[in-house]
């Protein structure tokens, strides 16, 4: 038998090899997608993703689109920070190298949470700040002000799932041996350490003034913002820009009130949002002008009363005060701002 004819036999027993898999998809309340799913070939017709991405898509199930984004918010624009996490023509996508990111910004990310549990972890995530500005005081906020700014993102190359998908992978605590099953991570991996963290800091207790939601799909994310601020909204983040040397060149623009939800993107297999609503808080988009000329305009979130936040929070590390003044910090590139919009 020629070479030729042999792949094309090996081809058409693997195509009838796959025909056979069983999606478990018995109903809409209990979905399973089984690891031997997740290492299911995808169709030939599609993208092809990096390497440390692996692929899966029930076949009754179809990935999320814009369509429910545009079915609740029908006047506000999908932003750029979604529309990567969505990939058109893509099936939705699982990474897992996802604690691979740079340091930068996996620290600048964990700052903007609450969830130091430990002196260790604290020391360390000190230790792993940027030589970059991420926390500075409200009345640093105008024009002439030069500031060192790294606008990072989690650098995570991962997708929303189907919401029902999402919705039967399990995502707590007293779950994650379960977890790490689930996507075949060994239990004193870094994989694992990442995941047990980031569940932690959705479990912690909220903040005086404080409600927060860890959104595990595109319409749980939709939801939780929509039932806090509305359908008018105006929905915000930056783009990334390098690590330099950025001047305030104009007074910053104050967008809405006194109220928002930010929602940053976790370290995470999948597409996992980590969303807050704190009372007091202010929104401004800022123009900036870095040391080689590129103009950013930036969002940036000032806390104008952090008296209730924890004397260990790495804000008052950072700025060496106490709690109580206003604090600031600008946000990643793929961190989210809901703004209810001005009548």
């Amino acid at each position: 038998m020629s070479p030729a004819n042999s792949c094309a036999l090996l081809l058409l027993f693997f195509l009838t090899l796959s025909l056979h898999i069983n999606f478990s998809t018995a109903d809409n309340t209990n979905i399973g997608v089984s690891r031997r799913t997740v290492a299911v070939a995808v169709a030939a017709d599609t993208v092809p993703l990096q390497k440390d991405v692996v692929t899966f898509l029930p076949s009754d199930i179809s990935p999320p689109t814009e369509k429910y984004w545009y079915s609740r918010l029908p006047n506000t624009p999908l932003p750029k920070a979604l529309e990567y996490l969505l990939q058109p023509g893509h099936y939705p996508s699982i990474s897992t190298e996802f604690a691979n990111e740079n340091v930068s910004a996996a620290a600048s990310q964990r700052t903007y949470k609450q969830g130091y549990r430990s002196v260790k972890h604290k020391t360390a995530m000190k230790s792993a700040l940027p030589d970059s500005t991420i926390f500075y005081l409200y009345n640093d906020l105008h024009p002439g002000k030069i500031m060192r700014i790294h606008f990072t993102n989690s650098g995570t190359k991962v997708s929303f799932l189907p919401r029902q998908v999402a919705e039967s992978i399990p995502f707590s605590s007293d779950k994650i041996p379960e977890i790490l099953s689930y996507f075949a991570l060994q239990v004193n991996s870094k994989e694992a350490q990442v995941i047990r963290d980031e569940i932690g800091g959705c479990e912690e207790p909220n903040m005086e003034g404080e409600e927060k939601f860890c959104a595990t799909s595109l319409e749980s994310l939709i939801d939780f913002s929509v039932e806090r601020l509305g359908q008018n909204v105006r929905v915000l983040s930056t783009d990334a820009g390098k690590k330099q040397e950025y001047t305030v060149s104009a007074k910053a623009t104050m967008i809405g009130d006194h109220k928002a939800a930010v929602c940053h993107k976790m370290r995470y297999p999948y597409a996992v949002h980590y969303c807050h609503v704190i009372a007091d808080t202010e929104v401004y988009e800022v123009p900036l002008v870095g040391a080689d000329g590129t103009k950013v305009k930036a969002v940036t979130v000032c806390h104008l009363n952090t008296s209730a936040w924890s004397p260990d929070h790495m804000a008052f590390q950072v700025l060496k005060i106490k709690p109580g003044p206003a604090v600031c910090h600008f946000l990643d590139s793929d961190t989210l701002v809901w703004v209810p919009k001005k009548d």
